[in-house]
């Protein structure tokens, strides 16, 4: 083995308990010196002109790198008209620089397709201990912050929405997974239990409208990609993505009449919760100050009007703009949401290239990729999770599933060429 493939396994391993410190909120100094020798090895790998050669990207993948660097620029440009520069440059480290820096040594780190597998294994085992964990908790009748498990309810049920698509690849075929044998089959189902679970002992709302948009476009994509042979088989599937439509509907039926009921007065209504949710009266205010930076923004971060947006509303809470576009033309400005826009239509754009290949492992990352996309545009419509964890997650998934596709691509390459 040589000295460059070592250090790829090496920094996969990092790459890999990185993802998994992610997950929690008990091991922060732990993960700060995780990511430092992620930094230092990925520096090193970059320094060799094999380890560059060997992590070449396709033309839609070098569009979607491009775009990110080119949002990643204009944000941290922003820090030369902010209005708070110490705090966009401490948002400006975490939430681009670290962010990109992840997201770049996953790229490095594959090395070969069964490494893909042992990457989702390690996440998926890591999000099975914590769900558990946070059912555990919603049971519990002793009183105990979540936050210093799991970064609390709203982070932690954008978390569920970014893992769970990863789920469909237990049943991706050859190296990539484990088939689609009773084993895998079981593992999946009982993944997928403890998701609705654990996104169910948030109490969140959002969570429910966001998996349904994931299993959408999981329903499309897979239709599309691989169209039922026998009509018997073509009706199971129909019907197993339509009861399962239902119950993530029924979810959030009822959670949003929880949340009814614990907000107001008898009778309680859902149409009067969301007549009086406080973010109706944030989105004037944010539209307004938009208006007076349209172009460039106030600078980055997400909180950059936190304390005049609070004052305003009169609720300590109410700091940022509670969805993510108007978030980001807040911070950056029209020219900043056009780039961040951008990155998302090239990530579709590569993830649906994925989808149209002839390789089912390799289609099969594509629908996951597409699903994390819908789940977390839906998810963040009513607030910004595009930030911290679930931002270092979102990528980092999107750069695990970039390095398999482009590995397999140059693996199909190679084999048609041998031929």
């Amino acid at each position: 083995m040589t000295t460059t493939a070592k250090l790829r396994d090496t920094l996969a391993i990092l790459c890999a308990v990185y993802l998994v410190l992610l997950q929690t909120n008990l091991a922060l100094a732990l993960r700060s010196i995780v990511f430092g020798l992620v930094a230092l090895v990925a520096l090193v790998l970059v320094l060799r002109a094999d380890a560059r050669a060997d992590a070449a990207l396709s033309g839609p993948a070098r569009a979607l790198a491009a775009a990110f660097v080119a949002w990643a620029a204009w944000s941290a440009a922003t820090l030369a008209w902010s209005g708070s520069p110490r705090y966009s440059a401490g948002e400006i480290k975490t939430d681009v620089v670290e962010l990109g820096i992840a997201a770049g040594a996953i790229l490095l780190s594959l090395r070969e397709t069964v490494v893909f597998r042992r990457y989702v294994a390690t996440v998926l085992a890591a999000f099975a201990a914590m769900a558990l964990a946070s059912v555990a908790l919603a049971l519990a009748t002793v009183a105990w912050d979540d936050k210093l498990l799991h970064h609390g309810v709203g982070t932690w049920s954008t978390h569920v929405v970014l893992v769970a698509p990863l789920i469909l690849l237990v049943r991706a075929p050859g190296r990539a997974g484990w088939g689609t044998g009773r084993a895998a089959t079981a593992a999946s189902i009982a993944l997928v239990v403890l998701a609705l679970a654990s996104a169910r002992a948030t109490g969140n709302r959002m969570v429910w409208a966001a998996l349904l948009a994931s299993l959408a476009v999981i329903g499309i994509a897979s239709a599309l990609r691989w169209p039922a042979p026998r009509r018997a088989q073509g009706l199971r599937r129909a019907i197993s993505f339509t009861l399962l439509a239902a119950l993530l509907a029924a979810a959030f039926v009822e959670v949003a009449f929880r949340k009814a009921e614990s907000t107001q007065a008898p009778p309680p209504s859902i149409e009067r919760s969301v007549a009086e949710d406080p973010r109706l009266s944030i989105w004037p205010l944010v539209r307004d100050r938009i208006a007076e930076r349209p172009w460039i923004g106030h600078g980055y971060g997400k909180e950059i009007l936190g304390p005049e947006l609070a004052r305003t509303l009169g609720d300590p809470t109410l700091t940022h703009a509670h969805n993510v576009f108007a978030s980001v033309w807040l911070q950056t400005g029209a020219i900043g949401l056009a780039l961040f826009v951008a990155v998302l239509v090239a990530a579709a754009w590569r993830f649906t290239g994925y989808v149209r290949s002839r390789d089912d492992a390799l289609a099969l990352a594509g629908v996951a990729g597409l699903a994390i996309l819908a789940g977390m545009l839906v998810k963040n419509l009513t607030d910004d999770f595009f930030v911290r964890t679930n931002a270092r997650f979102l990528w980092a998934a999107f750069a695990l599933l970039v390095a398999f596709g482009e590995r397999r691509l140059r693996e199909g390459a190679e084999t048609r060429l041998a031929r």
